[in-house]
């Protein structure tokens, strides 16, 4: 009534389906590659960052009625509030030649640099879809964000400068105007190396969304976008404190080679390319660090 159970076949026998598999290549999918080599992967990706970066420029303001209009209006209007608030209520004006000038270089520009601040602000946790779809390196996310603002700010940067010049008329810029570009260019990778850290915190602690605001008010204030620091910050310490400040040194090279023309100093040079630098090379190695965690932010 009862079959006999039949024999079992040994492991090696000719039937056996057993595959033998080399997995001394196979490393997990979200795992944090070396340095150097995530670098290497971020330069392969570098056409479709670019590319990335092309299609979304100057598509920010694309649902109003006067849609890119916006990117130059918008600044124009917040110089205008803060020259009639600070300007003419408050005589911030008074011993600075061309205010007006001085007044939109500083409003302008200075976004330009905030807008690293607030370009990392939640940026891990809005492409957590894209993120846990794909293998590819995180910091290809904040390099597009920042490089699509490099070329939305083209706009407003001329702008900027026009305007500044139109109200110096009868005094043409000289040709150390040129060294716009080169600040331009700094400026932008000073506010990449923002945007990697932003990036990483806000992703691991959302809380600090609410607070990056009050710090870029707190920053656009300590600047001199408005005012002379030399003139209202008289104590000593405060005086070095705020001159320190990379957005300050920023403002007035810009300033000085658009109105004034003056070369910056080497130290200068030095000291701004070392902001910049220094920053994108912290905030890279400080992004990276995190980057088999992004997979799990939700």
């Amino acid at each position: 009534m009862f079959s006999q159970p039949k024999e079992a076949k040994p492991i090696d026998s000719p039937d056996s389906s057993t595959v033998i598999v080399d997995a001394s290549n196979l490393h997990p999918l979200h795992s944090r590659p070396k340095f150097l080599t995530y670098l290497v992967g971020i330069w392969n990706r570098r056409h479709f960052i670019i590319a990335d970066a092309r299609g979304r420029s100057f598509q920010s303001q694309r649902d109003m009625v006067l849609g890119r209009l916006w990117l130059v209006l918008s600044p124009l209007l917040d110089a205008a509030m803060y020259g009639l608030l600070f300007g003419l209520l408050l005589r911030t004006s008074r011993g600075i030649e061309n205010f007006i000038g001085f007044l939109i270089i500083g409003v302008i520009f200075f976004g330009f640099i905030q807008g690293g601040l607030t370009a990392g602000s939640g940026m891990i946790r809005d492409s957590r879809s894209m993120i846990s779809a794909f293998s590819f390196p995180r910091a290809s996310i904040p390099i597009a964000r920042v490089t699509r603002q490099f070329m939305d700010n083209s706009l407003p940067a001329l702008v900027a400068l026009c305007a500044a010049l139109a109200f110096q008329w009868g005094n043409p810029p000289g040709w150390e105007i040129i060294l716009v570009i080169p600040l331009y260019v700094l400026i932008h990778v000073f506010a990449l190396g923002l945007t990697f850290i932003m990036a990483r915190l806000t992703a691991f602690f959302p809380d600090l969304r609410s607070l990056i605001p009050v710090g870029g008010r707190a920053w656009f204030y300590m600047s001199g976008v408005f005012f002379s620091v030399e003139r209202f910050a008289t104590n000593p310490t405060i005086q070095d404190i705020m001159v320190a400040n990379p957005a300050y040194q920023f403002l007035q090279a810009v300033r000085g080679v658009v109105l004034y023309k003056t070369v910056p100093t080497m130290d200068i040079w030095l000291t701004l390319s070392a902001w910049s630098f220094g920053l994108l090379i912290i905030g890279l190695v400080f992004f990276w660090q995190a980057e088999e965690r992004y997979v799990n932010v939700r």
